[in-house]
């Protein structure tokens, strides 16, 4: 179970309740599989331009306060901050795509679009198909990424924060105690939560089949080893992100 997007929670978001007098509004967008309500299902340039086949749809504002010339003013919007990002342009003052997007939120993967990331129940080696190996980097292949990791800026600042996380939050040490302090938190609640939803752990839904863990204690225990390799992994190879960027794409790197 996950989270929705919750402006009230999250104060990094800070929207504002849309004014009844003009479309322009705050919002909050999801890359997903869209909505059953079809007015907060919108296309944007990136979908249109065949970069983006997965569905956008409009998290906030909620049903109350979207109208559909409110949605249109949110797609035209979004748009343009997509052209600007996928332009000749996208590192050129005064048109470059941090003018209005913020890039520390984007480095964080947290007035300017920000980054928020969400449902990590596919995450840490328990993705059902295919394996996804902790020995590589996926996210410069991906929607606004793609150009974003063309930047050079924008990459030196995504290694540099890696690195401040490394020495904290992001360390083995801090990620395993964590593991233990939740765990031992949740205590009984674990087995409760299984028997009122049932045991999915004994079932292999998870291919090849020797990845399942088939207890709770081998989940975590999997989810640490995941942890461990991928940190090892990044710390001796977060400098080839380098390769992605436009300035340094001709330039060699020892490893």
């Amino acid at each position: 179970m996950t989270e929705t997007i919750n402006s009230s929670r999250d104060a990094r978001l800070k929207l504002t309740e849309p004014s009844k007098d003009t479309v322009q509004t705050s919002y909050a967008l999801r890359l997903d599989r869209g909505s059953d309500n079809e007015v907060k299902n919108i296309e944007t340039f990136s979908q249109y331009a065949l970069r983006n086949l997965q569905d956008m749809d409009i998290v906030y504002p909620g049903t109350k306060w979207l109208t559909p010339e409110r949605a249109a003013w949110i797609a035209q919007d979004f748009s343009d901050f997509e052209k600007s990002l996928f332009s000749y342009d996208y590192d050129t003052e005064p048109y470059a795509w941090w003018e209005q997007a913020d890039m520390s939120s984007f480095v964080d993967v947290r007035g300017k679009y920000k980054m928020c990331i969400w449902d990590f129940n596919s995450a840490c080696d328990n993705y059902s198909h295919p394996v996804t190996e902790p020995q590589h980097f996926e996210l410069q292949h991906n929607v606004w990424y793609y150009m974003l990791s063309k930047d050079e800026k924008f990459i030196n600042a995504d290694i540099d924060r890696y690195r401040e996380l490394r020495q904290g939050i992001l360390s083995d040490e801090y990620l395993c105690a964590y593991m233990d302090d939740v765990t031992e938190w949740l205590g009984d609640a674990v087995e409760r939560n299984f028997s009122v939803w049932g045991y999915a752990l004994d079932k292999d839904m998870i291919s090849p089949a020797e990845r399942n863990p088939h207890t709770h204690t081998e989940a975590v225990a999997q989810m640490k080893h995941f942890c461990i390799e991928r940190g090892a992994w990044m710390d001796e190879h977060i400098d080839i992100l380098r390769q992605y960027s436009h300035e340094s794409k001709n330039k060699k790197f020892n490893h």
